[in-house]
Order: C-alpha cells, then structure tokens, then sequence
C-alpha cells in the first residue's frame, strides 16, 4: 500500500457518505449504521476472538452460505462475524443465520478505520469472499500476524488489468494474502500473473456449484406452481435501462401466451418502486409481493420486491433470464437457476462470468439474446416446446454436475489455517462470556460455567470477608485475596499502579477501549492459552470501571491452582529437585513456542502444585509475538529475580534456596533448545 493510496482513501471518506446519504433517498438503510463505516460501534465481547468472513453483497453471502454454515459446525466454540458494504446483504446475513452470527459493516479502508475494527473484533483469521481485497486491511493483518484468505476466488481480465494499471497506488496486496483458493484455472492464472505466490494459490471450484436447495423451497415451489397453473417467466436481477426491455419481450410473449405470469427481480432494492412505477406506465396489472396479495389469474406481472427469495422463484418459474446482461454491466451468475433446473436465458454481456458461460454455450444449455425481440422470441419458443427447454436445462445441470466439493475442500483450507480444537466441547471462549453492566461507569465479564451470576460485589474483599470466604491473602505490590467459592477456589486481584507512578496514583489507569483494558485483556488471554492446554489459571471474571474524571481501575477473579506454591515459597523452604528445575524450563520453553510474551517472569509467577506440575500466574500486559529475542530476555528476567530474592534473603540472613551454578542450567537444560 502507497502513501497516495493512503491519503486519497482519506479524502474519499466525505464522498462515501455523500454517497451513502444520496443512496439513502431510494433505499433507506444506507443512512443507517454509519458509525460502523468508521468503526466506531459498541462491539459485545462474545464477537471477539472469532473468525472474521466478509462476504460484499448479496450473492456472496449467498454463495458462502454452504460454507459458514459449516463453519459454525466445525467451530461451535467460537463466534463467527459477517461482514459486508451492503444493507442488502446485511439483510440477507440476518435472514440466513439469524443470531448464529454477528455482523457489521467492514469500514472505509483507512489506517484508522482498520485498526479499530480489529482491534474491537481481535478475530483469529479473516475469509474474504471471491476479491474484496483492500490494502490497509491486508497491511494490518500483516503487521498483526493475522491471516487472511482470499476463497471462491474469481479475476476477469477487465479486473486483472485494472489491478495492473493501479499497482503504484495499491502496493503489493496480491503478495501479501496468506492463501487464495481460485475458482478455475483462469482466475489462478491472472492471480499469479499479479504476484499471488504460486504455493499460496489452489484452484478449488465455485462454492455456487455446491448450492443445494432447502426441501422447504422445493415444497414452497410446488405449492406456487400448482396455485398459479399457468406459465410463469422470471427475470432476475435486472437492473436499470433492463426492465423497459423484458417488458418489452413480455407483452410480444401476451400476445401468444395471455395467461403467462412476468416475476420481475431488481437487483436493488431501492430500485423496487421505480420498476412499479414502469410497470404501471406500460399498462401491465400488477401485483407486489409486499402487497402480501394472492396472485389473481388477471395478474400479469409480479413484482419479487423482497430479499432471500430468489431461488424460490426460479424454482417456480419456467424459464429464467439471468439479468445485468442486456446492459454493459456483466451479468450474474446462472448456477442458481441452474441448480432448479430452470432454462437460462442471457443477454450478450455476460464478462464477469464469461469462464461459466463459454461453458453453458459449448454444453448448449443457455440460450444468449441480444434484445427484446430475441428474448420474446426465445419465450415464446419455449412456452411452446417445452421439450427444448427441459433438454436445454438438463445439460446445463449436467454439465456443472460433477463440479461439487468446493465448500469441503475450501473448509479444509480454513482448518489448514485455524486448526479445529479437539477439546471444543470442553474449552472456554469469548463467545460464551456473559458481559452485564451494573451500571454505565461499569462492564462485567464473567464465565457462566463457574459464577451463576456476578455483581460488583464480587470484586470487593469486604464482600467475602462478610461471608466468610476469604481463606488467606498473598502479598505482592498489592493484598491479593484466596476466596472460597464452593466448588472454586478462586483469587480476587485489584490491579494497582507500579513504580514511581504508583506513589501518587495508586489504581488509575488511562481510558481505554474496555476490551483492552488490563483486566478484560489478561481475562481474554488466559482463555486463549488454556485453549492451547498450557498450563495456566481459569479467569473467571473482570471488572471495568471508569473512575470519577479520568481513568478507569480493574479487579479479575481466577480459578486458584489447588495444592501449589510458588517457586519463590517452594526455595524459602528447601532445594528444588533436579527433575523440578528442568520442569520449569519444559514448562517456558511451551509457552514461548506457543509465541506466549510473559512482561514480567519470575519466580514469584512459576508455581509447583502438590502433583508436581508447573503452572505459570500473572498474566498482565502479556501477550503474543512472533519469535524473537524477547525469549531470551524472559529468561534473564527470571533469572535476575531469582538472583535478587537470594541477595534479599542473604541481607536478611534467611535461607533461599538457589544455587545458580548448580540450578540454572538445569532449567535451561530443561528449557532443551538455544535461543
């Protein structure tokens, strides 16, 4: 990504919402959820920590359906949020998978815009649909070693000369993409020919040839058939300079066929009263579909002006016009009228599918027209010889037949990515978090499995001392309180300031964003690393509250390790054995090759329960990094910190036990690799 792209997509931020506002005369929903198109919504906790799949429009939600259907299969432990730049397609999202999935608008492509979306979302891997690439996104996930795969792709020549004509301001976004599974041969070609690496590029078929149809469609569609008994023609997704003409085609069909029945489907929905509009002026009886009316035999055109809908009304009809093709606008995709087998019939511009075309033209199983009068002429000839139209749409159906798999295939890529967890139905994640708000300076994050329900209260010490349940402390920086919770132990820790700062301001910490504010954020990551079975604490709940004029203070529960100690403890009281020092560098060693950054390793953080395992404690301001020297400083930290007690103890004339000619390289014997 350039400069000039940067600063262009900024200067284009006020066209976009002149844009979406204009848009919004005819189609209200574009002067809605603007915020969104900044990045600047409330995001609940349960959407983080999840996959990210962004699907532009309609058709790509559509086709993807298959696929984030089986997502939400493989992945029941995590959240799943779709995006597109469409209310029609957020419409369609809803309608599809109604509260399985979270959805939002991905941003205008700006810096900014990106980085708060991300870090709002924080997603595991990102799955963009057929080529929505944008270059600040693909920047941000690079720099955050997030991946980001490009599935169901397709690349027409118009679009792989665009992207080659502009490369000096986009920048190398084809290079950058973690994996891109092409449609067909083609597209992988022009991929490659615009720096897609050859081994990050699979041809693995259109997700289209995997639609199968609902049985409840399919039953929908008998019953319309046998209600209209009559001939029944569809044009689908039309669009602007289409209309007058299939109008046109249809009242030379009337002539022939007065009892036939015109389905017209805009494309957009803001379209849907101008068409109405059309077709009153040419003097057809129309009925709407929002009219909620039963189509009378006197009807003759039957506008299809609502969403999610349109596979019904190929399967009703019997013969189907592929709209976007009579004008230069490219045409759509014929596999869903396909799939029903319904006769296609085309416009001549048909470039953004041309691959699925030559194929059609070659079987014969799509008739191309030119104008109104082919296409009556084509109605009318089918109408009358049905025989035709069947046979020309069981080779159409034949000849995508064996085209099946892309949805698995293109899912095992995902898994490839984001490796399925085999103890799903026993981990916990973000998306099962409950979040509550006492109040409006105040948000609670806490584990339904281990708490039936949290207050404030349960971040008080006093609250557990007035039931009794508080069984010991631990002193640090601060008074740290071991609570009895029934069933859990659990540790009660307030987060204070450190250093020179802490003298003066004890517990304040600047206004963040809630999720990444240290409570929230070392609640987040413990989940995420006993995900990965390292040897951690459960959190069991966090606390964000923003404190009078500035700043916020946090407390976290956690699940207390039954029966440990730590090290610190363990060498005040003797030695540690041979075995339990290789142990302890066994046990970082699995951490760092998790990429786990521990900010403040020492032996007060290393514990040793009384069945011999090592768990390690303290997670704030933690994270993940990719390999580095980082590691080798862990190891110096802890060793100074050792090093450290043992001069306090000898000042003090205790015993420490640490020895570091003789305890050191054990555990860095343990810790098996050089750095």
């Amino acid at each position: 990504m350039t400069f000039w792209y940067k600063l262009l997509i900024r200067l284009a931020i006020p066209l976009v919402f002149i844009y979406l506002w204009l848009r919004g005369a005819k189609a209200p929903a574009y002067r809605k959820r603007w915020a969104e198109r900044l990045a600047r919504q409330n995001v609940p906790a349960q959407a983080r920590d999840g996959l990210v799949i962004h699907c532009v429009s309609v058709g790509e939600t559509v086709a993807a359906r298959g696929l984030i259907e089986s997502t939400l299969n493989v992945y029941p432990h995590l959240s799943v949020t779709l995006t597109s730049m469409t209310p029609t397609a957020a419409e369609m999202a809803y309608k599809l998978f109604a509260d399985r999935v979270f959805h939002y608008y991905l941003p205008i492509d700006t810096p900014a815009a990106v980085s708060r979306f991300l870090d709002k979302l924080s997603p595991r891997l990102i799955v963009i649909l057929e080529t929505e690439v944008w270059p600040c996104l693909v920047e941000q996930c690079r720099q955050r070693d997030l991946q980001m795969l490009v599935v169901n792709a397709r690349m027409s020549e118009r679009s792989m000369k665009g992207y080659q004509k502009y490369r000096w301001l986009l920048g190398p976004i084809w290079q950058k993409l973690d994996f891109v599974a092409a449609q067909n041969e083609v597209s992988a070609e022009r991929f490659l020919s615009l720096g897609v690496p050859s081994d990050m590029l699979a041809v693995r078929g259109n997700l289209k040839h995997d639609f199968q149809i609902p049985e409840h469609v399919q039953h929908e569609a008998k019953r319309w058939r046998d209600t209209l008994s009559r001939p029944v023609l569809v044009a689908a997704s039309t669009h602007d300079g289409e209309d007058a003409q299939i109008l046109e085609a249809f009242k030379v069909t009337l002539k022939q066929y007065p009892q036939a029945l015109l389905i017209l489907v805009p494309r957009h929905p803001e379209r849907f009263d101008a068409v109405a509009r059309l077709v009153k002026q040419q003097q057809f009886n129309l009925v709407r579909r929002s009219d909620k009316q039963t189509v009378q035999s006197t009807h003759q055109v039957f506008l299809a002006d609502s969403m999610g809908e349109l596979l019904l009304w190929y399967a009703v009809a019997d013969v189907a016009f592929v709209g976007g093709s009579l004008i230069e606008r490219g045409g759509h995709n014929p596999l869903e009228p396909i799939a029903t087998k319904t006769p296609v019939v085309s416009g001549m511009n048909v470039f953004n599918f041309d691959e699925i075309y030559a194929r059609l033209k070659a079987a014969h199983g799509v008739q191309m027209v030119a104008n109104s009068e082919e296409l009556a002429d084509i109605w009318c000839t089918w109408l009358t010889h049905p025989e035709q139209a069947a046979a020309c749409a069981e080779q159409a159906f034949n000849e995508f037949a064996n085209d099946q798999g892309a949805t698995a295939t293109i899912l095992e890529d995902i898994k490839r990515f984001l490796p399925s967890t085999e103890t799903a139905g026993t981990v916990r994640t973000m998306s099962m978090i409950k979040t509550i708000n006492p109040n409006s300076n105040t948000e609670i994050w806490y584990d339904p499995a281990i708490l039936d329900d949290c207050t404030t209260e349960h971040f008080e010490a006093g609250y557990w001392q007035r039931l009794n349940k508080v069984k010991g402390s631990a002193t640090g920086r601060s008074t740290a309180f071991f609570v009895d919770a029934g069933t859990h132990g659990l540790l009660l820790r307030h987060y204070y300031r450190g250093g020179l700062v802490g003298k003066f301001n004890k517990d304040r910490f600047k206004r963040e964003p809630i999720a990444s504010s240290r409570a929230m954020a070392e609640f987040s990551l413990l989940l995420k690393l006993r995900e990965l079975n390292l040897p951690v604490p459960r959190p069991v709940a966090a606390q964000f509250t923003k404190a009078p004029i500035w700043g916020y203070r946090a407390d976290i529960l956690v699940e207390v390790i039954p029966g440990a100690q730590d090290v610190f403890k363990l060498l005040l009281q003797q030695p540690l054995t041979s075995a339990h020092w290789q142990l302890l560098g066994e046990t970082i060693r699995q951490l760092h090759d998790a990429g786990v950054y521990h900010s403040d390793l020492n032996c007060h953080n290393i514990m040793l329960d009384d069945t011999g395992k090592c768990w390690i404690v303290d997670f704030d301001k933690c994270g993940f990094r990719a390999f580095g020297e980082w590691r080798e400083a862990n190891l110096q930290r802890l060793l100074r910190s050792l090093n450290k007690e043992l001069t306090k103890a000898k000042e003090a004339n205790q015993a420490f036990h640490f020895d570091e000619t003789r305890d050191w390289p054990l555990l860095v014997q343990g810790y098996g690799a050089s750095l």
